[in-house]
């Protein structure tokens, strides 16, 4: 419960920019053209979000690398095949270099859950995929 307003309280303010529902919307239509290694990672920030053991400065760090994986406008349009997704690839894998230490085996877990969840049968997890 505690998890689930600390969660809310980071969050708050910031709604234009992220919410779970505009990233779980995001994986679903653009996810299989990044590749789920890289899917994997933004998912795993995804739960890292919600860990309360996450320093604060961590979890704005990845509001801020989600919302702008959730901005329609980026720096390369997402809309352009390969090239347009390059941008968030970066992103993704920079945020997970800079809380790799944070990262729990229960966190990579979760992450393929939810992408279990969002892409069913099509989402094989394997070791491959992890970060």
């Amino acid at each position: 419960m505690s998890e689930h307003l600390e969660l809310e309280a980071t969050i708050k303010g910031k709604e234009k920019h992220y919410s779970p529902d505009k990233f779980i919307n995001k994986l679903k239509k653009y996810g299989t053209n990044l590749g789920f290694k890289v899917l994997h990672g933004a998912a795993t920030l995804y739960v890292a979000l919600k860990s309360p053991d996450l320093p604060k400065e961590q979890k704005l760090m990845i509001l801020g690398v989600l919302g702008y994986f959730i901005l329609p406008i980026d720096l390369i349009a997402d809309i352009l095949p390969t090239v347009g997704l390059a941008d968030d690839i970066v992103i993704i894998t920079k945020a997970i270099s800079v809380i790799y230490g944070s990262i729990t085996d229960d966190m990579k877990e979760e992450a393929h859950e939810v992408l279990k969840k969002v892409f069913g049968d099509k989402y094989k997890p394997s070791i491959e995929y992890e970060i």
